[in-house]
């Protein structure tokens, strides 16, 4: 159940990352004017005009769900998953070191869906302890007996 909720909030990141309002550009006509211009995280543009995490954010978002689905059979991938899902979130927030003005509720939505992608993934290697053999079920043995105590 967590690698699916795990893989949900990688498709609904990856849902938001192709819409075309989610990466910011501002732009500048002229002195004192600025324009903002919304893009797709897939768009070269961003990346072509020096908004870089875009296009990486998308692109590690595609490495998330390609680990995230060959985590549901193989261990070492979930493994690998941990970084690759932390390093995508962090990414996703790097715009707004430009400024407020470079992010946009889309984009906060994704660094929402990749934080908690991020979550499920660390959640899911969280190993609990193995369920106790009931009485009566087949392989259970009585627990063994205290040790003789000596007598003082």
């Amino acid at each position: 159940m967590k690698r699916v909720c795990q893989l949900l909030c990688g498709v609904i990141a990856l849902l938001l990352e192709a819409l075309t309002k989610g990466a910011v550009l501002v732009m500048s006509p002229g002195p004192g004017k600025y324009v903002r211009e919304m893009y797709s995280y897939f768009n070269p543009v961003t990346f072509g005009n020096a908004n870089f995490p875009p296009l990486i954010t998308a692109i590690l978002t595609c490495a998330v769900l390609i680990l995230g689905l060959i985590a549901l059979k193989k261990r070492k991938a979930a493994i690998a998953l941990i970084p690759v899902s932390v390093i995508a979130f962090a990414v996703s927030l790097l715009p707004l070191l430009y400024g407020i003005r470079y992010y946009s509720l889309i984009g906060a939505g994704i660094s929402l869906a990749l934080g908690l992608s991020a979550f499920f993934a660390i959640y899911a290697m969280v190993r609990k302890k193995p369920p106790q053999a009931a009485p009566n079920a087949p392989g259970w043995m009585p627990p063994p007996p205290p040790p003789p105590q000596r007598p003082q």
